[in-house]
């Protein structure tokens, strides 16, 4: 068993916090985080939990009263055992923060407010080791609002489950039949309920040592009902893939097909390609995307990191495509990253950081740019300085706006084992 402990106490100064047009004042805010973890794991059984959260005293922007509460709340845990026969796993999360914190839409990122989500997932896998077996899963997740002004912002749960039987039929060849069901509830005007049955059978074959096929047919059944209307689309999906081991690294391609309530069926096709280098790593993929709402469009992404004696510097690039079924538009993004750090000496290092993200549509263009440096020492064995700036530029239908922010924190990590 590993037991951990996290403490750690930063004093954060930020203009304009939620991207405001017109902006708003400086909030200073004293944050004083714990953490907690739990690991205990055998041969068989693996179990982690991990909790977090922050007492936090604050001068907002909008406010000149002090507030203190407790937030940026997240919970996880996992069990998993697994035998040579079956598996079984299951999960669970749980977070609270203000809506911007979350990696979502680009456009909640000046929302105000506080995001909650929770979930549950559990699954089980039997006959591993037989000419025939079976998997059952399940789960659900949560999404709530408090105190938002956006309408955008819905609460939503889902339910879900599936299962499938699992043919081996040799050692290069196995088959895949399954059955999924979901549900999902949106707290809009009338409430929204969309009801999602699928069917897919799939084959998984190594073609030769270095070659892999694997295909998945299937269709799906959506019925959605909102004041008393259901309205159902049907279509297929399913997906056929090819992946090869090269002498360095794999190259794989694909071919996607997607049916959702809002923009019907999707095709996407891409082709990838992964390299193992000696100071890092690259992979890159690269192919288009077409929908009957949206056309088509090129997507792809790239990711390249290479690793120094003294430092790493790493490169991220993202182009997607989707479709906004709210305000019946394409909406294409793009996203890149540019990452740094230098080791300065024994104890200390500077990262610096930018990041460049674009939503594009016809009703709004949303352009948000980041700026970071961080200094980071370490005191003793235990304790870790980190000081560090930022800067933050958004530019959407509302306007233009900036916010500037300033950091220092005190922490400690350590662990025991009973």
């Amino acid at each position: 068993m590993l037991l951990t402990f996290g403490l750690e106490n930063r004093i954060e100064i930020v203009g304009n916090s939620s991207l405001a047009v017109p902006a708003g004042g400086t909030s200073v805010a004293n944050v004083t985080a714990l953490s907690f973890g739990f690991l205990s794991e055998t041969e068989l059984n693996r179990l982690e939990f991990n909790l977090s959260g922050a007492l936090i005293v604050e001068n907002p922007d909008d406010s000149s009263d002090t507030e203190i509460d407790f937030g940026r709340t997240a919970m996880t845990f996992g069990y998993r055992r697994e035998v040579p026969a079956a598996l079984f796993e299951i999960t669970g999360n749980l977070r609270s923060d203000d809506v911007g914190a979350f990696d979502g839409d680009l456009g909640d990122a000046d929302a105000e407010g506080t995001q909650t989500t929770y979930g549950l997932a559990t699954r089980l896998e039997v006959g591993r080791t037989s000419p025939l077996g079976f998997a059952i899963g399940a789960g659900f997740d949560v999404n709530e609002y408090d105190d938002t002004v956006d309408p955008d912002l819905e609460d939503t749960k889902e339910a879900r489950a599936d299962m499938a039987a699992i043919l081996r039929f040799s050692e290069v060849t196995t088959g895949r039949l399954g059955l999924r069901y979901s549900r999902r509830e949106e707290d809009d005007l009338g409430t929204t309920v969309t009801e999602t049955i699928g069917a897919t059978a799939g084959l998984q074959y190594a073609v030769s040592q270095r070659l892999d096929l694997g295909i998945e047919l299937g269709l799906v059944q959506i019925d959605t009902e909102n004041a008393g209307l259901v309205e159902r689309s049907e279509g297929p999906e399913g997906r056929i893939r090819l992946d090869y081991d090269m002498p360095v690294g794999t190259a794989a391609a694909e071919l996607r097909v997607a049916t959702s309530d809002d923009e019907g069926e999707r095709v996407t096709f891409e082709v990838s390609r992964a390299l193992e280098l000696p100071t890092g790593s690259l992979s890159a993929r690269l192919g288009v995307t077409n929908a009957d709402p949206t056309g088509t469009d090129l997507v792809g992404a790239i990711d390249w990191v290479h690793n120094r004696p003294d430092g790493s510097i790493g490169i991220s690039l993202e182009r997607t495509v989707r479709y906004n079924a709210d305000d019946d538009e394409s909406v294409s993004g793009t996203t890149f990253s540019l990452r740094w750090s230098q080791q300065v000496n024994d104890r200390s290092q500077l990262s610096l950081n930018m990041s460049y993200a674009l939503e594009d549509a016809a009703s709004e263009r949303i352009e948000q740019t980041g700026f970071g440096a961080v200094y980071s020492h370490q005191l003793t064995a235990d304790w870790n300085l980190n000081t560090g700036v930022g800067y933050r530029i958004r530019n959407d239908a509302d306007g233009h706006a900036e916010s500037p922010n300033v950091f220092i924190s005190l922490s400690r990590d350590f662990e025991f084992r009973p």
